[in-house]
């Protein structure tokens, strides 16, 4: 995982979704199908992992677009990200990747809703997730590990903070 202080301190279900994402970004990275496939499967399991995945999704699209994202921006990214995939045969479902950059933006409903993200399944989101981190990061040639360790802990720190 990370050389980060807080990762050690994370519970194990938060270490558990971190590495199994940084595990699925390495092997998009790299292409290679059988390793993301594992990573998937993994994250499949963990539905909390949807939540760190939008908050870096957001981040990301805040750092590759820092004087605003516009709707040109968004399908740029979903385009890019389809074609990526396409390029070494990942699977990607279209309307996936639009659940995940409009659900990191707030626009569609929560994930525990009966919206539009019940009709896809969990391994279809979080495959679209990891290949819009990885084409979000590859972009703007960033190192994804920052983004996931404050994903996880702004996650934490918002679950901790008692509301008045």
């Amino acid at each position: 995982m990370a050389n980060n202080q807080s990762a050690a301190e994370w519970p194990l279900k938060a270490r558990t979704i971190a590495e199994a994402s940084g595990r699925g970004i390495r092997a998009a990275r790299t292409h290679d199908l059988d390793a993301f496939g594992e990573a998937i499967q993994q994250l499949e399991i963990h539905p909390e992992a949807r939540e760190v995945h939008a908050h870096m999704v957001r981040e990301l699209l805040e750092t590759r677009f820092p004087d605003g994202l516009s709707g040109d921006d968004l399908a740029g990214v979903l385009t890019h990200t389809i074609d990526g995939a396409g390029a070494w045969d990942a699977p990607v479902d279209p309307s996936a990747v639009v659940v995940v950059l409009t659900g990191s933006l707030g626009v569609t409903d929560s994930p525990d809703s009966d919206g539009a993200t019940s009709d896809i399944p969990p391994a279809r989101l979080h495959s679209a997730a990891i290949l819009v981190i990885v084409d979000l990061a590859a972009e703007a040639a960033l190192d994804h590990q920052p983004y996931l360790v404050r994903a996880v802990d702004e996650i934490r720190r918002s679950q901790t903070v008692e509301m008045p």
